[in-house]
C-alpha cells in the first residue's frame, strides 16, 4: 500500500486547507462540519508515516491502513460532491435562466436539501475516520510528521535537475562496458551467416542489469550507424502484438505515426516490405518476453530475406531480453549473456552519480559508506545508479548510514538487490511525490509520458493540491517530473528519436512538450504501490475487485463489459493498454460509462470510431480530464459536454472532421488546457475570454480556420499559446478600445507556425512583460518585427524560420534578457545580422547565443 494513504490525507489536508474550499464550505454552511473533519484528519495524520513503515511487518497494521484508505477515498469524494454543487450553484447564478434556476430550486439540488445532506454525510465519515483511528492506537504507533509533507518537494539544484538519465546513454555515462560492447558490434558487422534468415543477436540478462543500455551503446555507435543503411529501435514489452510491431516498425523507419485506422494488415506488412527492400537495416527489439515461437515466426516472415531465405544486404536483428528461452526462439549466431558489472566499476558508476565531479576525494567516509552500498548491489547497474542519484549531495553520514543498514535489503526479492534499491529511493520520495509516481503505474510498460499528459492526469486526480496561493498545480508538476528525473525514477527520450503525432523534437519544443520512458523494474514497482487500486481489463473480464478505481482496457467489446455491477469507485477509463482502442468504443459502451462511473475523473476515449458521439456526458459532474484525440470521424461534438464544469483538460487533437463546436462552449469555466484541430472556419462565437483559468491553448491543423476567438486578450491566465498549421489564418483581429483596457497577460511561451497569410502580430502581446519564449516560424506574410517588441524585457528565446521577409525592429538591445536568437530559413535577414558585417548586428550583438542558418533546418 506504500505511500497512498498518506498521499491521500495530504491532498485532502491541503484542499481543507485552501482559501478556495474555506470559502466554498462557509457559502455552503458546511464550515463547522469540514472543521471537524480536518481535525480528525489532522490528528491521525502524526502516526501515518509510523503505520506505513511497520506495515510490511506487521498484517495488522497492513489491514488498518487499507480500512483507513477506504475511508478516505470515501472523504474525498464527500469532498468533491461539495466543490462540483458549489460550481454549479456559481454558474447558474451567472448565466442559468429563470427557469432553470427553479427547476434547480425544485430539485435534489436545492441548497438546502444539499447542505443537510451533505452535513450528515461529514459525520458520518467523520464517525468512521474516528472508530478506524481509535483501533490503530492499539498498535503503540509513534508521531512522525513527514519532513517533505503537503506539496514543500525538495528543490534539485540545476545541476541535479536537468542531469542526463542513464537509459537513453551517451557513452561518457558508460561504465565497464566496451568490451562487450565490442564483441556484440563485431556480431553486427560480421558477414551473414549464411542460414535462411537474417542474424539475431540477443542480449540476455537478468533486469536492471544494463541490457538496454548496452543495446542503446551499440545503436548509435559511429560503426554502426555507417555500416546500415537503416536503423530502427521499437521496444515490445510484454505484449508481442504482430500488427503493433509491425505499426512501431513503420513509425521508427519514417519517424512518423501511421494511421492505421484506415489501413488493413496486409496494407501495412506491404508498407514494411516496400520500407525495408534492398536495405541493409538493424532492427533492435528490446525487451523482449514472447516465447511462443509461433508469433516470432508471424514477425519474422514479414521482414524481407526472411521470406525468401536469402539475406542479401547483410540486415541484422539485435533484441534484448531476460529470457534463455527467448533467446533461443530468437537467436541463430550470437547469443550475449551481459555479465554483472565489477565491483569496482559499481563503484565508478555510484561515484559518479552520487557526487558532482571531483567532490568525492572531500568525503572519504563516504566513500567507504558507498563501497558498501554498492557491494549491496551486486552488480546491477540500474541499483547503483537510483542509490546514488538518491544520494547525490547529502554529505550528511547518517543518511548514507541510513541507506547502507536499512531492513530492506533482507526482503525476500526479485533480481538479487533492484527492488530494494528502488524501493529505497522511492522511501524517500515525499508522500505526495509517491502518490503521482504510482499512479504512472495506470499506464503500460515502455509507455511514452509527455509532461503535458502527465501533469494533467495527476491535476485531474487532484494530486497537485498546491498551499501557495501564487503557485500553479501546473508548476508543481513540472518540479515532481524534474525530481523523478533526478532520481531516474524517469528516462528522458534523446532528440533525436522524439516523435509525436508526426511532430519532431524542434516542433514539440515549441509546444512546450518533452517526452519520459519509465524502466520495466521501476514501472514494476509503481504496480506494487497500486494494488488493488489498478486494473487492466477485458470486455468479458470477471473478476474485477469491487476497489478497483483505474481502468485500462486491452481489448475490444461489441456492447459493454460483462462486469461491473458493484464497481462504484472508478476514477479513470482508458484504453492505454488497447493496441487498437476505436471499434471498443461503442455508443452503449460510453452510455455504460455515464450511467456506472458516478466519480469518474478521466475519460481516455482517443482514438474512437465515432462520427455523432452520444450526448450522454452531463452525468459525469466530476470529470475533470477528456481526451478524444485522434477521433478523426467525429464531426459534431456533443452538447452535454458544455454541462461539465468541472473539466480541466480537453484534447480534440487530430479531430480533423470536426464541423460543429456547441455555441456554450464558454460554459467550461474550469478549463485550464485546451488543444483543437477542427474544421470550423470561426471560432470568434466561442467567448474564450471567460475561460479564466485556461493556462494552455493550441489550436493545431485547423486547415479551415479563418477568425480566431476574438478576446484572446482576455486569457489572463494564459501562459502558454500555440497557434500551427492553421494556414487561411490572416489576423488575430484586435477589437477596438483595447488602448483603454486595463489588463496584464501572464503569457510566458507564444509561437506560431505555418499561418502563410499571417501579416502581423496581435498588439495585445506587448503586454505580456512575463514572455519567456517566442517562436515564428513559416510565416512568409509577416514582413517586420513590431516596433513594440523590445518591450518584451522578460524574453530569453526568440526563434525564427522560414519567415523570409521577416526584418528586426530598432532597439532589440533592450531586451536585456535575451539570451537565444536562432534565425534559419531567412536569407536576407541572416545576412544582415552576419556577425561584424551585417548592418543588423549591432542590435543582437548583445545576445549570448545567437545561431544563424541559411538553410531550413
Amino acid at each position: 500500500m506504500d505511500a497512498i494513504v498518506s498521499g491521500l490525507l495530504i491532498t485532502m489536508l491541503d484542499k481543507l486547507a485552501s482559501r478556495a474550499f474555506q470559502n466554498v464550505s462557509m457559502a455552503r454552511g458546511l464550515h463547522a462540519e469540514v472543521t471537524s473533519l480536518k481535525n480528525s484528519l489532522t490528528i491521525i495524520s502524526a502516526f501515518i508515516v509510523d503505520a506505513e513503515n511497520k506495515q510490511t511487518q506487521n498484517q495488522a497494521i497492513l489491514e488498518w491502513l487499507q480500512q483507513l484508505k477506504d475511508a478516505f477515498f470515501d472523504a474525498r469524494d464527500i469532498l468533491d460532491d461539495i466543490e462540483c454543487e458549489a460550481l454549479r450553484n456559481q454558474f447558474v447564478r451567472n448565466s442559468g435562466s429563470f427557469t432553470t434556476k427553479v427547476h434547480r430550486f425544485l430539485s435534489s439540488s436545492n441548497p438546502l436539501a444539499f447542505r443537510v445532506k451533505m452535513a450528515h454525510k461529514i459525520k458520518n465519515i467523520k464517525e468512521k475516520i474516528d472508530e478506524i483511528a481509535s483501533l490503530g492506537m492499539k498498535f503503540g504507533l509513534s508521531r512522525i510528521h513527514d519532513a517533505c509533507s503537503h506539496n514543500n518537494v525538495p528543490l534539485v539544484n540545476q545541476r541535479m535537475a536537468w542531469r542526463e538519465t542513464h537509459s537513453y546513454v551517451r557513452p561518457s555515462h558508460v561504465i565497464g562496458r566496451d568490451e562487450e560492447k565490442e564483441k556484440i558490434i563485431r556480431s553486427l558487422m560480421a558477414l551473414p551467416s549464411g542460414g535462411y534468415e537474417i542474424d539475431v543477436v540477443p542480449i540476455v540478462g537478468i533486469g536492471g542489469l544494463g541490457k538496454t543500455t548496452l543495446a542503446q551503446l551499440v545503436y548509435n555507435d559511429d560503426r554502426v550507424i555507417e555500416h546500415f543503411e537503416l536503423r530502427m529501435w521499437v521496444f515490445v514489452s510484454d505484449e508481442f502484438d504482430v500488427k503493433r510491431l509491425v505499426l512501431e516498425i513503420l513509425k521508427a523507419m519514417h519517424g512518423i505515426d501511421i494511421d492505421a485506422h484506415n489501413l488493413s494488415f496486409d496494407q501495412l506488412q506491404n508498407l514494411l516490405r516496400e520500407g525495408l527492400h534492398e536495405k541493409k537495416f538493424l532492427l533492435v527489439l528490446d525487451d523482449v518476453w514472447n516465447e511462443d515461437y509461433r508469433q516470432w515466426l508471424e514477425l519474422r516472415n514479414l521482414l524481407p530475406g526472411m521470406h525468401d531465405g536469402n539475406n542479401r544486404t547483410g540486415s541484422k536483428i539485435l533484441t534484448t531480453t531476460r529470457s534463455d528461452k527467448v533467446a533461443l526462439i530468437m537467436g541463430n549466431v550470437y547469443k550475449h549473456n551481459l555479465k554483472y558489472l565489477p565491483e569496482e566499476d559499481c563503484l565508478e558508476l555510484f561515484v559518479k552519480c552520487a557526487f558532482p565531479a571531483g567532490e568525492e576525494k572531500r568525503y572519504p567516509r563516504l566513500l567507504e559508506i558507498g563501497k558498501e552500498i554498492t557491494r549491496k548491489c551486486q552488480g546491477l547497474p540500474l541499483a547503483v545508479v537510483s542509490l546514488g542519484c538518491l544520494l547525490y549531495s547529502k554529505p550528511d553520514e547518517s543518511e548514507w548510514k541510513k541507506i547502507r543498514d536499512s531492513e530492506i535489503w533482507k526482503m525476500n526479492q526479485q533480481g538479487d538487490g533492484i527492488l530494494a534499491a528502488l524501493k529505497l529511493s522511492y522511501n524517500h520520495l515525499s508522500s505526495g511525490l509517491k502518490q503521482c509516481f504510482s499512479y504512472c503505474s495506470i499506464f503500460p510498460k515502455g509507455y511514452e509520458y509527455t509532461n503535458l499528459e502527465l501533469i494533467s492526469f495527476w491535476m485531474a486526480h487532484g494530486l497537485l493540491q498546491t498551499q501557495n496561493e501564487d503557485q500553479e498545480p501546473e508548476d508543481l508538476g513540472e518540479l515532481y517530473i524534474q525530481e523523478l528525473v533526478s532520481r531516474s525514477f524517469f528516462e528522458g527520450a534523446p532528440e533525436e528519436q522524439v516523435v509525436i503525432d508526426g511532430l519532431i523534437f524542434e516542433e514539440l519544443k515549441l509546444l512546450g512538450i518533452s517526452l519520459f520512458k519509465m524502466h520495466d523494474l521501476v514501472h514494476d514497482l509503481a504496480v506494487s504501490t497500486m494494488q488493488s487500486e489498478r486494473a487492466v481489463v477485458k470486455f468479458n473480464s470477471t473478476n474485477v475487485k469491487e476497489k478497483v478505481q483505474h481502468l485500462s482496457f486491452s481489448d475490444s467489446g461489441e456492447s459493454v463489459p460483462t462486469f461491473g455491477k458493484k464497481l462504484n469507485k472508478v476514477r479513470t477509463v482508458g484504453f492505454w493498454h488497447a493496441s487498437h482502442s476505436a471499434d471498443a468504443i461503442t455508443e452503449p459502451f460510453l452510455r455504460w460509462i455515464s450511467k456506472k462511473f458516478k466519480y469518474l475523473r478521466v475519460l481516455n476515449i482517443q482514438g474512437s470510431n465515432f462520427q455523432f458521439m452520444p450526448d450522454c456526458f452531463h452525468k459525469m459532474k466530476h470529470l475533470r480530464y477528456l481526451n478524444l484525440s485522434y477521433c478523426q470521424r467525429m464531426e459534431k461534438l456533443p452538447d452535454s459536454i458544455c454541462k461539465l464544469q468541472s473539466l480541466e483538460v480537453l484534447n480534440l487533437c487530430r479531430c480533423v472532421a470536426l464541423t460543429h463546436i456547441p455555441k456554450n462552449f464558454r460554459n467550461l469555466v474550469s478549463l485550464r488546457i485546451l488543444w483543437i484541430t477542427t474544421q470550423v472556419s470561426d471560432l470568434s462565437f466561442i467567448n474564450i475570454g471567460s475561460l479564466k483559468y485556461l493556462q494552455i491553448l493550441i489550436l493545431w491543423n485547423c486547415e479551415n480556420l479563418v477568425f480566431l476567438p476574438h478576446d484572446l486578450r482576455h486569457l489572463t491566465a494564459l501562459k502558454r499559446l500555440s497557434i500551427e498549421a492553421c494556414p487561411e489564418v490572416v489576423s488575430f483581429k484586435d477589437e477596438g478600445g483595447e488602448e483603454n483596457e486595463n489588463y496584464s497577460l501572464k503569457l510566458e511561451q507564444f509561437s506560431i507556425d505555418k499561418l502563410p497569410k499571417l501579416t502581423a502580430l496581435p498588439m495585445w502581446l506587448r503586454r505580456s512583460s512575463t514572455l519567456r519564449y517566442m517562436g515564428l516560424s513559416e510565416c512568409p506574410s509577416l514582413t517586420k518585427l513590431p516596433e513594440w517588441l523590445p518591450n518584451l524585457t522578460s524574453l530569453e528565446t526568440l526563434l525564427i524560420g522560414d519567415c523570409p521577409n521577416l526584418t528586426l525592429p530598432q532597439h532589440m538591445d533592450r531586451l536585456h534578457n535575451l539570451q537565444n536568437l536562432k534565425i534559419y530559413g531567412c536569407p536576407q535577414l541572416v545576412e544582415r545580422c552576419k556577425q561584424n558585417t551585417g548592418p543588423d548586428w549591432s542590435k543582437i550583438a548583445h545576445i549570448p547565443n545567437v545561431e544563424l542558418e541559411f538553410a531550413s533546418v
